[in-house]
């Protein structure tokens, strides 16, 4: 019963488009968290939560843009950080920086995360 389920997952994820509660269902199976790792060939999201939600999210390693999307998530905080730091600029000015930063890598996050295509 379980390879037919994911059977169609799989069908869907060819045909461009799954459902939430089909993307819910994947990101819920044990099988697809190894060693807190999420691997779902089937998931079309890059991004996903963790599994304790209030946690933050995690990369979806089983799709090709996972590397260069952790690289650019990376460079999101630290180009910035760097940026202000080599101008010379105060703590404070370095701090507000790196609050605005990481608020735009939330809110990068949690739109990659509820797309479902």
């Amino acid at each position: 019963m379980e390879g037919v389920v994911l059977g169609e997952l799989s069908v869907r994820r060819l045909e461009g488009y799954m459902t939430r509660e089909e993307i819910e269902a994947c990101w819920k199976e044990p099988h697809n968290w190894k060693w807190c790792v999420y691997y779902c060939k089937a998931d079309p999201r890059a991004i996903v939560p963790r599994r304790l939600k209030w946690m933050g999210w995690t990369v979806n390693f089983a799709r090709p843009s996972a590397l260069p999307i952790t690289l650019l998530l990376i460079a999101l905080v630290a180009v910035p950080l760097l940026v202000v730091k080599a101008q010379g600029a105060g703590s404070g000015i370095e701090l507000i920086t790196g609050a605005a930063s990481i608020t735009v890598l939330c809110l990068v996050c949690a739109y990659l995360s509820s797309r479902t295509e």
